[in-house]
């Protein structure tokens, strides 16, 4: 197992944090908020881990092996299980600064290549399970949607783990409406992404999320099942097996990447193919992929305003930016034209 000891800067900023925080306090006092520190800073993404990640001198690859370290990764017949003693921070909303400092970290380590470390791929199916918990958990319950939870999370204040009013990015899913047979048109699944473009949401057609936390199950011992005979069988019918199958596949995936582009490509878009764990590897080979503007369309539904999300605006200045310079183009060589 990699090591999970923090380098002598990571060390400092806690001794440091400490005694700051314990400065003019009676000895039971100090040593309760000692304590209090020191557990906080097990739990991956809170504010002490965070601190100590990015004031860490180890190289960007280093720093991933630390951190899948503490968590205690390890790689099982092809799936990631994490066993500790590290867990994540479940008061780490989906756009925390460590989210983004995690995202940072990969692109350096993988700068001009393809991610292809399997740990590294599948630690974005347990960061997609913990966003998804936090919109439920802080802002669902009974009778409430997921999409309702979601568009809670937007108008939250930042003080209480919302985005304080900052819409969601509204992005097409086409990756998230794979078929089987024949693309049937209608009902397709919606995409919502953090403003940062690294946490993802996939709603249905009736506003609950999409994902394979949805139905996959872990064993006595807290270990994730991906036993393709373990699901078929407990899928008694097509139907089942069929509705099973969509949830694993047309789920949300964390992006490390900042933005649609070729670091989303190398990142995000092409290891899932060789690294996914088996189960997943499995299903996708009957499973296709809608082709663009064919068979897949930005519905009209989809484009209707819902309050919590927008179009990217970086994507939409640079397109009236494009017509602006086509325009100005055409003018001028008109204007030559008649001179």
């Amino acid at each position: 197992m990699p090591p999970i000891i923090w380098d002598d800067a990571a060390q400092r900023l806690l001794s440091k944090e400490i005694i700051k925080k314990t400065r003019r306090r009676s000895l039971k006092e100090a040593r309760e908020i000692e304590q209090q520190i020191l557990q906080e800073s097990r739990l991956v993404g809170s504010s002490i881990y965070t601190k100590m990640f990015q004031a860490s001198k180890q190289e960007p690859k280093e720093k991933l092996a630390l951190l899948l370290g503490q968590l205690g990764a390890q790689m099982e017949e092809g799936t990631l299980q994490l066993l500790g003693p590290y867990q994540i921070d479940a008061n780490m909303p989906p756009h925390g600064e460590f989210l983004r400092l995690l995202a940072k970290t990969v692109q350096q380590a993988y700068s001009g290549k393809v991610l292809d470390d399997p740990q590294v791929h599948q630690l974005r199916m347990y960061l997609d399970r913990h966003n998804i918990t936090y919109i439920r958990q802080l802002f669902g319950g009974q009778g409430i949607t997921d999409e309702a939870a979601l568009s809670a999370y937007v108008r939250a204040s930042k003080k209480s783990g919302g985005l304080g009013g900052q819409k969601l990015i509204a992005e097409r899913a086409r990756f998230h409406n794979k078929y089987q047979h024949n693309y049937q048109p209608g009902g397709e699944n919606r995409k919502r992404l953090t403003p940062d473009f690294h946490g993802e949401f996939i709603l249905d057609e009736n506003g609950h999320f999409v994902s394979q936390w949805n139905v996959l199950e872990f064993d006595s011992a807290g270990k994730l099942i991906t036993d393709f005979d373990y699901y078929r069988k407990r899928c008694g019918t097509y139907t089942q097996w069929h509705s099973f199958q969509q949830q694993i596949l047309n789920g949300e995936s964390f992006n490390y990447a900042d933005r649609n582009d070729l670091v989303h490509r190398r990142l995000d878009i092409l290891p899932p193919g060789q690294l996914d764990h088996p189960l997943r590897k499995e299903i996708a080979k009957e499973w296709k992929n809608p082709a663009n503007k064919v068979e897949y369309h930005w519905k009209k539904a989809d484009k209707q305003k819902d309050g919590y999300s927008q179009r990217d605006l970086i994507k939409k200045r640079a397109g009236w930016l494009s017509i602006f310079l086509l325009i100005i183009g055409i003018a001028k060589r008109n204007l030559f034209r008649h001179r």
